[in-house]
């Protein structure tokens, strides 16, 4: 699946690299004890990284005992899957906001860091340009129409309540936003749904088909859109972090 991402061979292979690159700048800081410090806590947050990271490209499919539940098809399958996948990921990016604060000596927010001015060199890099474009455009196709954009805010406003603060207030933003016709979002609004999701997924007991108005089939698709761009941004995100490395 991963693979057939535009840019995803190429940033993996990048990210690939890293973990040598570490080793090789600690052998060439062996003397300076406040380097030597600092890569050490990098390495072993990117270690943690990349294990979480992995196992989410990693799982391929869920495969069910059917003495407890039937196997699941079609989109129900393909939504079962991308709901763990998407869950998985996310702990991997939440990692990944740890080991930028080792690299940069800054702590980000998970959510609106891509927005502000302070990495400002992400929200313009052409890998992630391209990555939000590729959303964007998948939105415009797959809510094309009212009633479509109908469904997905109140599937939002389904998660609502279970947002707060910032959150909260960029989900209702960002429902307003979809409910004046057809939508741009930034970087900062597509984690901002997608964090919305993934909690109702982990925290409220949201299943592939609870909520009923938005059934297994319309969550497939957007998360067929979510998924590709969580993968591509953690990876280029994380090899622009430690290019200086």
């Amino acid at each position: 699946m991963e693979f057939q991402f535009q840019n995803f061979q190429n940033e993996y292979n990048a990210y690939h690299n890293i973990e040598g690159r570490i080793h090789i700048a600690l052998q060439n800081n062996v003397a300076n004890i406040p380097k030597t410090q600092q890569l050490r806590l990098i390495y072993d947050e990117f270690q943690n990284l990349d294990v979480k990271m992995r196992l989410a490209f990693g799982i391929r499919e869920i495969r069910l005992n059917n003495e407890f539940v039937q196997d699941k098809e079609g989109d129900l399958k393909i939504c079962h899957l991308l709901y763990y996948k998407l869950a998985d990921l996310w702990f991997a990016y939440e990692t990944f906001i740890k080991l930028f604060g080792h690299i940069a000596g800054v702590t980000k927010h998970k959510i609106n860091w891509i927005g502000t001015a302070v990495h400002n060199n992400y929200p313009v890099d052409p890998i992630l340009v391209n990555t939000l474009n590729i959303a964007n455009s998948a939105f415009g196709v797959l809510y094309n129409t009212a009633n479509k954009r109908t469904e997905l805010i109140e599937y939002l406003n389904y998660c609502l309540p279970n947002a707060f603060g910032a959150q909260r207030v960029g989900l209702s933003a960002i429902i307003a936003k979809i409910s004046f016709g057809p939508f741009i979002l930034t970087h900062t609004e597509v984690l901002t749904v997608m964090y919305a999701i993934r909690n109702n997924f982990v925290h409220n007991g949201e299943t592939t088909v609870v909520p009923a108005i938005f059934g297994y089939r319309n969550k497939a698709r957007l998360l067929e859109i979510l998924y590709p761009y969580l993968s591509l941004l953690l990876l280029r995100s994380t090899n622009i972090a430690c290019v200086g490395l």
